[in-house]
C-alpha cells in the first residue's frame, strides 16, 4: 500500500504540552476530584447525528477509506444518479463484520476502553482523552473530517430535497408533453393524460409560400413511446450536474419535453416527397380550379321559387412552381411533429413557375344556362311554361379573381335570370308588326301624342275581338291634359284640342298592316303626311273618322304604344303563327298637277299684296294603290303582292295676287290709240305652277317623290 503523508507517528512536540497544560488550567483539570461531564462528549442536541444523514453510511465509510489509503480506488463506489434509495439504508450498513472501517471503530473503541480504566486509577478523564488522542492522532483528525463532510452533505441534501418539491414522486411543475402539462402528476397520471390529448391522424401541412403541401398521416405513420416521453418528463430537475437540476427546480416557466426522440415516423417519405417537389421546379405549380357548391335551384317556372338559395361558384387560385432548401424544411416538419403541431410555414421560398390566368368567360359559359320563355302549344292553345336562367355577374366576378393572390379561395355567388316571357306573357312573346315615326319638337302636340299613346298601351285584343281608337283612347278634352293646337280638319286648318294624334293613329295603322291584321275602317288625310309614305297614314277626328281592325289571329294581341327619342313608337305582341314577314309597298298611279290662279286686289289693298306674291303654294295631289307583300321567312322569297287600299291626296292650286297699277291723274283729252298697240290682256304665264301642300299639322310639305316602303 502506499504511504500518505501521515502514514508514519510524528515525533511528540514541546507545543503539545503546552497546550495540554494551558486546557486543564482553564478546565481546572489538575484537581483531584475533576472529571469531565457526560455531555461533554456527546453530541450537540442541534448538530445532525452522522445516522441521521440518508448520505451519511457511503460518505462515511469512503472518506475512512480514503484517508486511510489515500491512493487506492478499488473499494470507491462507482458514481450514479442520485434516486432517492439510500435514505432508507440502516447506518451499520457500513459497519459489517470484517469492512475496513468496522475494524478501525473496534480498535478504537478498545483502546479507549482500555484507556479508560487506566484513567480511573491514575487519573482523570481528560488526562485519559489527551493520551488517546495522543496515541491515536491519524485516526480522531479523520474521524473528525469525516463527521464534518457528513454533516455538510446531509443539510444539502434536506435543503435540496426540500426544494425541489418532487420528493412526492410526481413531475415538476409546468413541464410539457404534447401540449399537456403533465406538471405536479405521477407518471402514471401524465401516461394516461398524454395518451388522451394524442391525435397523429391529422396530416402535416407545409405552407410553401401559399403552396400547400400535404404529408399524410397515414403514410408518416407517426408513433410515440409514451412511457419513455414521460419518464424524460420525470427526469427533468432530478438528472444532470448539480447546477442542472438547481436550475430545473428552480426555474419558473414552462418548460417542453420534445417528443422526437420517442417518436418513430417514416422520415424516408417525408425526405423523398420534399426531394419530388424541390427537384422537379414545376411540381407545386398549381392551375386554378373552380366548381360549383351546393344545389342548384329549381329553374323551371312553375316550380320555381324566389326564396331558394343559389349555389356557389368557388375558384381556388392557381399557385407558381417553387424552390426550396429540403433539409430546413425537413427539420421543420421534424421540429413540428416534436411539439405536436401539424402545420409548417415557409416564407423563404422563390417562385420558378406561373400559373395560367383564370378565363373567366370559359368559366360562365360552362355554367351559363339560359332563360327559356314561356310558349304556347299551337296545337291546343295552351301555355308551355318557361323557365329561369343561371349564372353569375361577370363584371363582379372578375374583380375579385384580380384581386385575389395565389392559392386564395374566389367565392362567387350564382344568381337566376328572369325569361322575358312568363306563363301568359307567353302569348305576347312575338313582335308581329311594328312602326316607328319622327315627331316635331312642338311640346303641345308632343303632349298630345304622349296622352293618346298612353291609353293605348297596354290594350290585349283577343282573338276575333275588334278594335276603335275614338273607343278605346276616348274624346280628347282639356280636362284630360289635351292641348289645343293648329292641325287640319278635312281641307280646313283650324284650332283643334288633341290636334296631332293622328300621327298616332297612322303609326298604329301601319303596325297593323305589318301584322297582318284585318283593316275594317281607315280614312287617309286630305293631304300627304310628312312622317309616312304615301298610302299608309290614317287620319282620326272624334267621331268621325275612325281607325278599327280586328285580331285575326287565333291568340291575344297586345298594343305597346310610347313616346320617346323623337319618335312614336308602336308594337303589336303576339304568338306568331305565320311562316312569312310582311313589307308594305305604294305606287302612284295618277299624278295630279296644281293649276296657277291669280287674285285681283286694289293697289292700295288691306292685305298689303304687291303684284306677283305667293298668295298660297301649288300641291300636286296623288292617286296611291298601297300592297301588301309577302315574304317566305326561311328563304326570303316572294309569295304573293296583295292589294290594300287606294289613297287619294288632292291637289291644291297655286295663288298669285295681281295688284292694279296705281292710278293717275286723268288727262284732258283721251290719248288716241295708236294702230301699233296690243290690246290690254292678261299676263302671259311665264313659269310652270308651283307644287306645295298645306301642312297637316307642322306646316310643312310633304315631299312630291314616290313613296318609299313602310319602316
Amino acid at each position: 500500500m502506499a504511504q500518505g503523508k501521515f502514514s508514519k507517528p510524528r515525533p511528540h512536540r514541546e507545543e503539545d504540552r503546552q497546550i495540554e497544560q494551558a486546557f486543564r488550567q482553564v478546565n481546572d483539570s489538575s484537581h483531584p476530584t475533576y472529571s469531565p461531564k457526560p455531555e461533554d462528549l456527546s453530541p450537540k442536541a442541534d448538530t445532525p447525528a452522522a445516522n441521521d444523514n440518508p448520505f451519511a453510511e457511503n460518505l462515511t465509510g469512503d472518506l475512512f477509506a480514503a484517508v486511510s489509503e489515500p491512493n487506492s480506488t478499488e473499494n470507491t463506489p462507482p458514481q450514479t444518479p442520485y434516486t432517492g434509495k439510500q435514505a432508507s439504508q440502516p447506518y451499520d450498513a457500513y459497519r459489517a463484520p470484517g469492512s475496513r472501517s468496522s475494524e478501525m471503530f473496534r480498535n478504537a473503541e478498545e483502546s479507549l476502553f482500555d484507556e479508560e480504566q487506566e484513567a480511573d486509577g491514575n487519573g482523570s478523564f481528560l488526562d485519559t482523552v489527551l493520551h488517546f488522542y495522543d496515541k491515536n492522532k491519524k485516526l480522531v483528525l479523520a474521524g473528525l473530517c469525516a463527521f464534518a463532510l457528513v454533516l455538510i452533505v446531509s443539510i444539502l441534501a434536506i435543503f435540496f430535497l426540500g426544494s425541489s418539491g418532487s420528493s412526492d414522486g410526481t413531475i415538476l411543475k409546468n413541464v410539457y408533453l404534447a401540449g399537456v402539462n403533465v406538471g405536479g402528476m405521477t407518471k402514471s397520471e401524465a401516461i394516461t393524460a398524454v395518451n388522451k390529448a394524442l391525435d397523429y391522424s391529422q396530416d402535416m401541412v407545409v405552407d410553401l409560400a401559399g403552396t400547400e403541401l400535404r404529408l399524410s398521416a397515414a403514410k408518416v405513420g407517426v408513433k410515440l413511446d409514451t412511457k419513455a416521453a414521460v419518464s424524460a418528463a420525470y427526469d427533468y430537475g432530478r438528472t444532470g450536474t448539480k447546477a442542472e437540476q438547481e436550475s430545473a427546480q428552480q426555474a419558473g416557466g414552462d418548460h417542453i419535453i420534445g417528443l422526437l426522440p420517442y417518436l418513430s415516423l417514416n422520415e424516408k417519405y417525408i425526405r423523398q416527397t420534399l426531394e419530388s417537389y424541390a427537384g422537379d421546379s414545376g411540381s407545386t405549380l398549381t392551375q386554378a380550379n373552380y366548381g360549383l357548391e351546393g344545389k342548384q335551384p329549381e329553374l323551371a317556372a312553375d316550380k320555381f321559387d324566389a326564396s331558394a338559395p343559389c349555389q356557389t361558384l368557388v375558384i381556388t387560385m392557381g399557385t407558381p412552381g417553387i424552390g426550396f432548401d429540403v433539409d430546413d424544411v425537413y427539420n421543420r416538419i421534424l421540429d413540428a411533429y416534436s411539439l405536436h403541431v401539424f402545420l409548417v410555414t415557409v416564407e423563404d421560398i422563390e417562385p420558378t413557375a406561373e400559373p395560367d390566368p383564370v378565363d373567366l368567360m370559359a368559366i360562365y359559359e360552362e355554367f351559363y344556362i339560359a332563360p327559356v320563355d314561356a310558349k304556347v302549344d299551337l296545337r291546343t292553345y295552351e301555355v308551355i311554361p318557361g323557365s329561369y336562367g343561371y349564372g353569375f355577374d361577370l363584371e363582379a366576378a372578375q374583380k375579385l379573381i384580380d384581386q385575389a393572390d395565389y392559392g386564395e379561395e374566389v367565392r362567387i355567388p350564382m344568381e337566376t335570370i328572369e325569361p322575358e316571357m312568363l306563363d301568359d306573357g307567353s302569348f305576347f312573346q312575338d313582335i308581329l308588326g311594328q312602326c316607328q315615326t319622327l315627331h316635331t319638337s312642338d311640346e303641345s302636340r308632343t303632349t298630345n301624342l304622349k296622352l293618346a299613346c298612353e291609353a293605348l298601351n297596354g290594350v290585349v285584343l283577343n282573338p276575333g275581338e275588334s278594335f276603335s281608337f275614338n273607343d278605346t283612347v276616348g274624346q280628347r278634352t282639356a280636362a284630360k291634359g289635351y292641348k289645343t293646337i293648329a292641325d287640319y280638319v278635312g281641307t280646313e286648318l283650324t284650332t283643334v284640342t288633341g290636334g296631332g294624334i293622328s300621327q298616332v293613329s297612322s303609326t298604329l295603322y301601319c303596325a297593323a298592316l305589318l301584322a297582318d291584321l284585318d283593316v275594317t275602317s281607315r280614312t287617309s288625310h286630305s293631304f300627304p303626311v310628312d312622317y309616312l309614305d304615301y298610302g299608309l297614314d290614317a287620319d282620326i277626328g272624334w267621331s268621325s273618322p275612325d281607325l278599327k281592325f280586328t285580331n285575326s289571329t287565333s291568340f291575344p294581341v297586345k298594343i305597346e304604344a310610347e313616346v320617346s327619342g323623337g319618335s312614336v313608337k308602336i308594337k303589336l305582341l303576339g304568338t306568331e303563327q305565320r311562316s312569312y314577314y310582311v313589307r308594305m309597298e305604294s305606287t302612284i298611279t295618277e299624278t295630279i298637277q296644281p293649276r296657277t290662279e291669280y287674285v285681283s286686289f286694289e293697289y292700295h289693298n288691306a292685305e298689303g299684296y304687291l303684284d306677283g306674291d305667293v298668295i298660297q303654294k301649288g300641291v300636286t295631289g296623288y292617286t296611291v294603290k298601297t300592297y301588301k307583300v309577302k315574304y317566305d321567312a326561311q328563304t326570303n322569297a316572294l309569295i304573293s303582292r296583295d292589294f290594300v287600299a287606294t289613297t287619294g291626296y288632292q291637289s291644291v292650286n297655286r295663288i298669285i295676287a295681281q295688284v292694279e297699277p296705281e292710278p293717275t291723274e286723268p288727262p284732258t283729252e283721251p290719248p288716241k290709240p295708236t294702230e301699233t298697240e296690243p290690246p290690254a290682256t292678261k299676263p302671259a304665264e311665264t313659269e310652270p305652277p308651283v307644287e306645295t301642300l298645306p301642312p297637316e299639322s307642322t306646316g310643312e310639305a310633304s315631299p312630291t317623290e314616290p313613296p318609299a316602303e313602310a319602316a
